[in-house]
Formats: structure tokens, sequence, C-alpha cells
């Protein structure tokens, strides 16, 4: 798998005490800096999202607290000591009225933070993102399925070539292999407790009442087949955002990032302007 450009990993500490993985890349020089907030996947320095926007932009990606350590999450119980984190994390960093990219998981944490802090994002990327509810509409139970099952539910065509290469992926791990266990396993399952922390039982903390309070223009990007989270919910966010657009893209599911990614990444920089 590719690496960005100029990646770098650093270790920042927070006034809580906490201590946030960081991960930079980018061309450097002039380029606009864009915040990557990242899903329940996790990000490292492969990250194709990640890679896919140090080609436009420099990229300043925070590791959600969780993923590395569970313990981080002892002081953080809700969506607002969340927001706080991140707030922490803006501020360690620098960073006011940033541009922030958020899919999924990602991109419900960059809304509780804009809602939260409206002077932190200065722009904001909703990819497919997490963070409403409809009985109707349901958002699937990503927690509730086998890890050979999540292709059908990630990719716009649940048999193309993205879901089978994931669902042989996940086929062939070696269990028995104390590498791929510490390395892959740990890690994933490490990730998915921590995100489920924010999104289970199901991925509606009440953000609904507070979008109103997002300062930012947005943009919602979402894949027209999302077996995840619908297409239906880039409409209720752009209800509920003040200053919102949506872009569906045919054809693409929920990790439309990475299966049409010049037209995401096109789509951000029109955006962006």
């Amino acid at each position: 798998m590719a690496t960005a450009a100029g990646t770098t990993s650093r270790d920042v500490p927070l006034p809580s005490g906490l201590v946030c993985r960081v991960i930079e890349a980018g061309p450097g020089g002039d380029a606009a800096t864009v915040v990557y907030l990242h899903g329940a996947g996790g990000v490292s320095e492969q990250d194709e999202i990640l890679v896919n926007l140090a080609r436009r932009w420099n990229v300043v990606a925070p590791m959600a607290p969780g993923f590395r350590d569970l313990a981080e999450l002892g002081e953080i119980d809700d969506v607002h000591d969340l927001a706080i984190h991140y707030e922490e994390v803006f501020g360690s960093l620098g960073l006011e009225n940033a541009v922030v990219v958020g899919h999924s998981f990602g991109g419900m944490v960059a809304a509780e933070l804009a809602a939260h802090y409206p002077s932190r994002v200065g722009r904001l990327v909703l990819l497919a993102a997490v963070g409403l509810w409809d009985d109707d509409e349901p958002v699937a139970d990503v927690f509730g399925v086998g890890v050979t099952e999540l292709g059908g539910l990630m990719w716009g065509d649940p048999d193309g070539p993205g879901a089978r290469a994931m669902r042989e992926g996940l086929e062939t791990i070696d269990v028995s292999d104390p590498k791929v266990v510490d390395e892959l396993l740990i890690p994933m399952m490490q990730g998915f407790s921590a995100a489920a922390k924010f999104m289970w039982p199901i991925p509606d903390k009440g953000l609904a009442k507070r979008l109103r309070r997002i300062a930012a223009p947005t943009l919602l990007v979402w894949g027209a087949n999302d077996r995840l989270v619908p297409a239906g919910y880039a409409a209720r966010f752009e209800r509920a955002i003040p200053d919102a657009r949506v872009r569906i893209v045919p054809g693409a599911g929920h990790m439309v990032p990475i299966e049409v990614p010049e037209e995401v990444i096109a789509a951000i920089e029109r955006f962006l302007g």
C-alpha cells in the first residue's frame, strides 16, 4: 500500500493529560491544510483517504482516543467529552477556523466538534457521516455483523472488486500468527470497541439538536448505494445545517472516498474554491 509523501507521526500532549498521536502528510510549501478525522477503521500512514487528500493538501490526521489505548476513554464518557477532547487537540495544534474532512465515524466527530466549537471549523466536509437516526431508514448495525460481511455494507457493489478484496483479505487472516494478531486483529478490534462507545446501540447521541449551531459552510458527500448509512441521511444533515450542500455519487457506497477518490477530491476542491 502507498504512503503519502512527506508523512510523519508525532505525539501531541493535551491539557487533559492524554497524548494524541497525529499523522501529518502532504506536499508542504504553500499547500492549504486539511484536518482529516478517520472512521471506525482507524488511521495509518497507508490510509487511502489520507493518501489521496495529501496529494493536494497538507493533511493533519489525529487518531481518535481509544484507538491506540482503550484506557484513553476512561475520562471520555460521551460525545460531549469527545468534542472537548478534539477541541483540545485543535488548540494544541494551533488549528482555528480549519478545513475539516470527516468520514463515517469521523464525520460524526467533525460535526460534533463544529457544533460544540463553531470557531474551530471554517469549512466542513462530511463523507457518509453517521450521527443521525430515522426508524424508517435505519443505519446498519456494523457491530452486529461478522467481519467477513462488512464488505457487503461498505461498498457500493457488494459483489464488486472492493468488497471481494476486503472479504478475501479477512478470510485469509491467520489468527494463529502472533504478529498478525498484534499488528492487525488487536488494533482492528480495539478501534471498533472505541467507536462503539459513541455509536452503539445506535449512532444517535442527540447530534440532530446541535447541527443548527454549525457555522461552517458544509459539503455532504454520499454514495448513492450506501448500505450502511443510506443516502437519504445526506438530506437530513442538509436540512439541519444552516449552510450545507449535497453531492450524491452514483454507484458508490459507504467507502465513497475510496471507491471514487477523483470525484470526491474534485468535489472538495470546488467546495474550497
